[in-house]
């Protein structure tokens, strides 16, 4: 009987074995590789109740220019713990399309068309998008012609990043040219309300390269790419749906197959098999580490020794017991910064808080605004 063409689909076990290498392989440190491409997120702390903690995202591209990617950062916390800046747009979406054929008035058979093309009709639907804020201030990609940013989850615990140096027509927008250690973008995320008895407070930020559609890294040689492609012959089966059957003989003689549907396990009427390919990162190309955001325990400034009540003469003795005797630090040790200059547990600490205990000088920074 004779077979069919179809779209060239891998097995179910397949995938899976597929997904499972992939895993492990991908998104570890880089020991002892030397990559044509260096992909590397950071790894950030934050406290509770704060937004635009900036997570910075580093390349090394020593072999090449590049001049475009993509990116899909997942967090893998719900969004009631930390989430990527985004806002909502409504967003139109304009098709047009030919008709083929008609009944009456009505259009019974219609195709696709580009806008430029000749079309009889056209839809505009309206969807929601989530579109993040992000930072490109002094980045590599700074001045790009195309950035996108948006989470295709909607509750921004995700963003799909879209970068192209040049876009057709205007003026020539180079990509950035071999580096090391540049920034090619600062994701901003807020932090909710983590409680302090929350104990895991760690956010991992995983850069899916599975899901191929969504990871691409574009280099000024066109003939590279991040992936390998492994070919193997797949075997596909069809079943037939309809047949055309000659009713005048007897007994019916069947004659063809008006109809087949593809299946992939047996029974099946008729089989073909094709050369097909899996791709997979290149690890031998390129080289990803995946980053985190800790959540760190709230704070009062001034409150030195963490009983609740900062700028006391306890937290002075602690203070003092940490500079000259080397006793143990605050839990956090930001909370040992009394006058909020972003350094902890120093001389200029146990200055303000002795003048302020015993000769009634100015407030401590541990007024509200000074909690973190």
């Amino acid at each position: 009987m004779s077979s069919r063409n179809s779209y060239r689909k891998v097995t179910c076990l397949t995938l899976v074995a597929l997904f499972l290498s992939a895993a492990s392989v991908m998104n570890s440190p880089n020991e002892n590789r030397i990559c044509e491409v260096t992909i590397d997120v950071g790894e950030t702390t934050a406290f509770p109740n704060t937004t635009n903690n900036v997570i910075p995202i580093t390349i090394d591209n020593p072999v090449d220019t590049i001049v475009g990617f993509q990116l899909w950062i997942q967090l893998d916390r719900p969004p009631d713990f930390v989430i990527f800046q985004t806002d909502t747009f409504l967003e139109f979406d304009t098709t047009h399309w030919r008709c083929n054929a008609y009944s009456g008035p009505n259009c019974i058979d219609s195709t696709l068309v580009p806008f430029d093309s000749v079309w009889d009709f056209f839809h505009i639907d309206t969807f929601e998008v989530e579109r993040a804020n992000i930072d490109t201030a002094g980045t590599l990609i700074a001045g790009w012609e195309f950035l996108v940013a948006q989470s295709l989850a909607l509750n921004g615990t995700d963003l799909l990043i879209t970068g192209i140096a040049d876009l057709p027509g205007g003026p020539i927008t180079p990509g950035f040219a071999p580096q090391s250690g540049g920034t090619l973008i600062n994701m901003l995320a807020d932090v909710l309300d983590v409680s302090d008895t929350v104990t895991n407070r760690i956010a991992n930020l995983i850069i899916n390269t599975v899901f191929i559609p969504n990871f691409n890294i574009v280099l000024a040689d066109p003939g590279w790419s991040p992936w390998a492609f492994e070919t193997y012959w797949d075997t596909i089966g069809w079943i037939c749906t309809d047949w055309l059957i000659d009713t005048t003989q007897n007994p019916p003689d069947t004659i063809d197959c008006l109809s087949w549907q593809h299946t992939s396990i047996p029974p099946w009427d008729s089989i073909e098999v094709v050369l097909d390919s899996i791709a997979s990162l290149d690890t031998s190309r390129i080289c990803i580490t995946d980053g985190s955001l800790e959540v760190l325990l709230s704070y009062i400034c001034g409150d030195a020794n963490g009983d609740g009540t900062p700028g006391n003469i306890l937290d002075l003795t602690f203070l003092v017991d940490r500079i000259f005797r080397g006793g143990p630090p605050s839990d956090p040790p930001e909370a040992a910064d009394f006058n909020c200059d972003g350094f902890y547990g120093n001389i200029l600490d146990l200055t303000i808080i002795v003048d302020f205990v015993f000769r009634g000088g100015d407030p401590l920074c541990s007024a509200p605004e000074c909690s973190k």
